[in-house]
Parts: structure tokens; sequence; C-alpha cells
């Protein structure tokens, strides 16, 4: 049985111990490093028990006669896809697959959290048919465990508990619409090898998932991942749910009838409501064994406050039965220790405080974890190909709420003072929370300043006459919003100086901008940005590891770079 990574994962209760021990703040964890053929250099975490512990977990198993789930051991690659444990329905559709997609299928196929934070539109592809392959595959096994149940006249009680408080066993959160329908398809690619497999309502589904596109301008074209980021539809408030039988794959099943749930954050936060509103529904969530993020990033760009209520809704106790039979639940999932099953997989292009927040307190996977750690050389900062000085100062905050507010003070104090003293003209302000935006706008008006301002919320017209006036040098400040920007990608005319409120979340964004800067030979151009020990993920981004260590661990307040020299 333990060969089978499935049935090793989710047969065995946990031992008391290993409970008490994923409970604790933080839990005491074992970290090894590792070093894969492609994946690189990665970080594997399990829980960690004393030696006294661990002998009592295993004199309690002797007296039950019934092992306790077995601590995850380290991940080690295989050396070709027929070693995966893989159901024989999909033997015959999976063939050569990459050394990428072998790394990835050795590590996720064993139940191991999975954080890929290198995410890029050449391997996403691989990528999307690793999780695709997992997720199916997961579902086949645990269908055919419970057909076999099914036939059973006699079997043991325990034995015979092969299912969840509901059905719902993997979600699948994505941005777009068109993302979920490359998942569809790849999932009907594995599962329909012969010409006699059922899609039940593909054509509504392809009218649903295809179609408006976003209409992009043959003039000033946006850049090539713009492109490639907003293709197909990009509709971001959908949801859908599948089930999957022998012969068929049926679409639109109601969540309580399907394996699958594939949803974008908007789209499954209005499933899931709000206190106080009467037709919410998050019991589909009680259940699910393997969560995927795919595209993370841009999570953090549409609104992340919907996925951390998705979060807070996972296992809890439903309100109704769904039909279930509790006789066939595991015990584990009656006990409320559901939870610690969970297997959660993100796929981003970047690093986020966010996302590790995510990894950090919402994921309590007994099976452990595997992060990719590979350090950055150079970062983005090495594109940037104009001659300008940059100049990063530190903020040494000790907590993130303080953090916030010695920013603040340090902006108004200094930064602005220092702006208001020089006079200088065409000065961009870049700022990726829209909580800041609002501050540091607010704080802007009271003292008088000459600015305009640019935020995803900003009509198209106030946009045209707030570039035209800073443009003119009519106006000395330009307020302007991340969310704004990845959504537009507009080129601002006229940007001498940037300072950055904080350093962007996707780390392309910085080198685009200080690109933006115009050669004007009786200018001063600068580049300030303002960072502290919280946004180490995004300074490694763009000055590398190496740099980003020394920064944050310097006794120095300012640091400069003089690029294009």
């Amino acid at each position: 049985m333990d060969d089978d990574p499935f049935l090793a994962h989710y047969t065995y209760d946990l031992s008391p111990e290993l409970v008490t021990c994923l409970n604790d703040k933080p839990p005491l964890v074992e970290e090894i490093v590792l070093e894969w053929p492609e994946l690189g250099k990665m970080m594997f975490k399990r829980p960690k028990l004393t030696a006294v512990v661990d002998l009592n977990r295993r004199v309690k198993a002797l007296e039950d006669n019934r092992p306790f789930a077995k601590l995850p051991e380290v991940p080690v690659v295989f050396d070709a896809v027929g070693k995966l444990a893989l159901h024989k329905q999909l033997k015959s559709t999976v063939k050569d697959v990459s050394q990428l997609q072998l790394d990835v299928l050795s590590i996720i196929t064993r139940y191991h959290d999975f954080s890929y934070s290198e995410r890029n539109f050449d391997n996403a592809e691989e990528l999307r048919y690793c999780y695709c392959l997992h997720a199916v595959n997961h579902v086949l096994k645990s269908r055919e465990i419970v057909v076999a149940n099914n036939d059973k006249q006699d079997g043991d009680e325990d034995e015979m508990r092969d299912q969840g408080l509901t059905r719902p066993k993997v979600l699948i959160l994505v941005p777009f619409k068109d993302s979920a329908y490359r998942i569809i398809n790849m999932i009907i690619s594995l599962l329909s090898p012969k010409e006699n497999f059922n899609v039940v309502h593909k054509n509504r589904f392809s009218e649903e998932f295809t179609g408006h596109e976003l209409m992009l301008p043959r003039k000033n074209p946006k850049p090539e991942d713009f492109e490639k980021t907003f293709v197909g539809n990009i509709d971001d408030a959908f949801r859908i749910g599948m089930a999957i039988t022998k012969s068929s794959l049926k679409l639109y099943e109601n969540f309580y009838n399907s394996d699958i749930i594939i949803a974008s954050p908007l789209g499954l936060r209005m499933i899931i409501g709000a206190d106080g509103e009467s037709s919410r529904d998050y019991d589909f969530l009680s259940s699910v064994e393997v969560l995927i993020f795919d595209q993370a990033e841009i999570f953090l760009m549409q609104n992340w406050d919907h996925v951390l209520h998705i979060m807070s809704h996972f296992h809890l106790q439903p309100k109704e039965a769904h039909g279930t039979d509790l006789q066939r639940v595991r015990s584990w999932s009656i006990n409320g220790l559901s939870k610690y099953y969970r297997q959660t997989i993100i796929f981003s292009s970047c690093k986020s405080p966010n996302l590790m927040a995510i990894q950090k307190n919402r994921c309590m996977n007994y099976g452990g974890s595997v992060s990719v750690i590979n350090p950055i050389i150079t970062g983005t900062i090495s594109h940037v190909v104009c001659s300008i000085k940059q100049f990063y100062h530190k903020l040494n905050s000790k907590t993130p709420t303080e953090s916030i507010k010695e920013r603040f003070e340090y902006f108004t104090n200094k930064i602005l003072t220092q702006l208001r003293a020089s006079n200088e003209k065409h000065v961009l302000i870049y700022v990726p929370s829209y909580f800041d935006y609002v501050c540091i706008r607010n704080y802007l008006k009271t003292e008088d300043y000459s600015f305009v301002q640019i935020s995803e919320y900003t009509k198209p017209g106030k946009v045209a006459r707030a570039r035209d006036l800073f443009y003119h040098a009519e106006c000395q400040i330009l307020l302007y919003s991340e969310r704004y920007h990845f959504y537009n990608r507009i080129k601002i005319r006229g940007i001498e100086n940037i300072v950055f409120y904080q350093l962007p979340t996707i780390a392309g964004f910085y080198s685009e901008l200080c690109n933006s800067i115009i050669d004007n030979d009786n200018s001063i151009r600068n580049i300030t940005v303002l960072y502290s020990h919280f946004d180490a993920c995004m300074l490694t981004s763009v000055v590398g590891t190496q740099r980003a260590k020394y920064m944050l661990t310097s006794e120095q307040k300012i640091h400069m770079f003089h690029s294009g020299a």
C-alpha cells in the first residue's frame, strides 16, 4: 500500500503527537536543501518529532494494531515517467515528458505541498500539464476505491471509509476564463484517448469560455508579456464543476456532484458570500484534498482579499449532509483533521510576501512542503539601459504594521519635502498598494501639492487629461497605481524622475518604467526606492539575491546604483 503515494497519504490517521506538532505556532520542522536536475535548488520541510515522541507514536500504533501515517520521506526525482504511480487509465495517454515535468511530477504525485515561483510563458503549458495530470490521477484513484467498495457485500468498517464530507476533491484557482479553457481541454485530452469518450455540454463550454478577447492596438503595441497575459477570454468571474466517470466528463455539474472545481477567486467569492447573507454556500470546500493556484501573481492584481476569504472557508463543518453516507466518511475527516491532508500547489512568476504567507499560515499538510529557492543572479535592474542613478532608502521596521507607518512618514517628511524644495517637474510616484495610494493622495491634497493621479478607478477621460498635464509640466507629480499599470501598460511621456513608494510586485515593471524616462540633458534624472526587510522578495527580484542580502543586513541607510554609465 505504501508504494502508492495516494494510499499512503490518505489511508492512515495521524498520531496525536503529529497533530500536536502540526498545531504548534510555528510548527517544529526539519529543513533539507535539495538540488535537482531542472528545478535546481529546493527547500524541503517536514514535521519534526522528537525521539521520545516518535517512540510513543510507534508504541501506540502497535497497541491499536493499525499504523499511523508515516512522516514524509525526502523526495527523490524519478528517472522515467513509467515510475510515477499513475492510474491505469492514464498510462496510455502519458507519453514523453520533459525533465522539468518529471521533476515537478516526482514532487506533487507524492502529495507534498509545492511552491514554484519561476513560471513563465515558456514553461506555462508544461506546468499546466503536470497539475492537470495530477488532478485527474487523484480523482480516478479516489473513484476506483469508492466503486470497488460499493461492490462489497461485507467489509471492514475502516476499509469502507473512503470519502470526504462532500464530493469535490480538487479545486483549481486561475485568474481568467482562458486559463480554465486551456485546463479543461488538457483534462479532456488526458481522459479521451479513444473516440467513445463523451464530454457533456462541450459546445456550451466552448461558447462561454472563448471569445471576448481584448482588442490590442496595432499602433503603439503593448509589451509582449502583456499580450500573452491577456490572451483569449479574460473574464475573471467564473466557476465550473466537473464530474469524471469511466467514459465521460460532465461539465457544469452541481458542485456537490463534482470531483473538480475550476474557478477564479472572484467567481468563488460570489458563491461563498459574506457573513449575514442568506444564500451563501461553502460546504463544498469541506473536503478538498488538492488545491492548485496557477498564475498566482495575477490574484494580487485582481483582489487578494478574495483569496484570503476563500482560504478561511476550507474544511469547515458542513451545514447540511448533501447526501453523504457518514459511514463511508474517513475518520480523520469526521474528526476535523482534513486541513492536515490537503495538498497545496502554487505556481507563480514571482515570489511575494502574500503567497509566502499563504504557505506559512494556511497550509498544514503533514506531507511536508517543497519550495524552489534558486538564487537570482542579477535581477531586473540589469535590464535598465538608460544612464540613471538609482537610490535605495532602507527602512528599519520591526513589524509589517510598523513598516506601513514608517514608510509613510519617511516618504512625506523626506522624499516629498525634497521634491517640493527642488521644484522638480515630471516626477512619477509608483504605488503598488491601493491603500497606500489613497493615503498619499489624501496627503498631497491636504498639503496642496501640484499633482495628478491615475489609478484603476480613474475614468479614461481623466487619464488622458492627467497624462497631458504631466507631459506639459503643468503639474509636478503623477501619482500612479500598480494595478492600473498591470491592466493597461500605457506609455507615459515626460517622466524624468520616479519614486517607487514600494518595489513593484512584478519585477519586470521596475526596468520597464526606468527605461521610459526621457533623455533630457537639462534634467537631473533619478530613481528613488523605499524598501524594508518585508520587501525582501521584491528587492531580490530587482537587484539579485547577493545584493539584496547585503542591502538588508548592511548598516548603510542608502545604496546607490548607476546603470547605463
